[in-house]
């Protein structure tokens, strides 16, 4: 038995483990945007491998495990490219280090000081916007309680209503009753 375990498990085997890592690197390596190539040699010095057997074993084996993770790694990583694309438009402040001179250092303050009072307005506008659609979301609230008030009063008024109808129509089913009783 021993001799068959020892051809059936090899020294250099994949155990759960170095699977467990070499995925986790290679979701990290997508999320952040690098090639799958550059994941394979950072798992290769961590497992003891060469890239091309990290390679191996992710498409072959260790990738079909982890089919909704790097649909998320994916997202992830577009979030992130569009993040850092809203972030680099938005750094037109940073000052030209080519310039070192006093007047290129007072332009770039003067720019990042532009940059502050802009933000600042931003700032307000969006917090008069919150503001706004907090208010707006209080009186929506308000008039959803009177509706409820509202219905649930009417709900009542219907209660009361039936009742006097049922009670309406008792007394004249008894005048009716009277009525014929006289004119026998």
């Amino acid at each position: 038995m021993e001799t068959v375990e020892r051809w059936t498990t090899r020294s250099d085997a994949w155990t759960p483990e170095d699977d467990n890592k070499l995925a986790e690197i290679v979701l990290r390596h997508i999320r952040e945007g690098s090639t799958q190539l550059n994941a394979f040699v950072e798992a290769a010095n961590l497992l003891g491998r060469t890239p091309a057997a990290c390679g191996y074993r992710w498409n072959g084996v260790v990738r079909r495990n982890y089919s909704d993770e790097i649909k998320q790694a994916k997202q992830e990583k577009k979030s992130l490219s569009t993040l850092k694309g809203h972030f680099a438009r938005r750094r037109t402040w940073s000052p030209d280090l080519e310039d070192t001179s006093i007047d290129g250092i007072i332009r770039a303050l003067k720019q990042h000081e532009r940059l502050y009072y802009e933000l600042l307005d931003r700032n307000r506008e969006l917090q008069e916007q919150i503001h706004s659609l907090q208010q707006e979301v209080e009186q929506l609230q308000a008039e959803n309680r009177q509706l409820r008030d509202r219905e649930m009063s009417s709900g009542s008024a219907a209660d009361l209503l039936s009742e006097d109808s049922k009670t309406l129509l008792k007394i004249m089913e008894r005048a009716r009753k009277l009525l014929e009783a006289e004119e026998k």
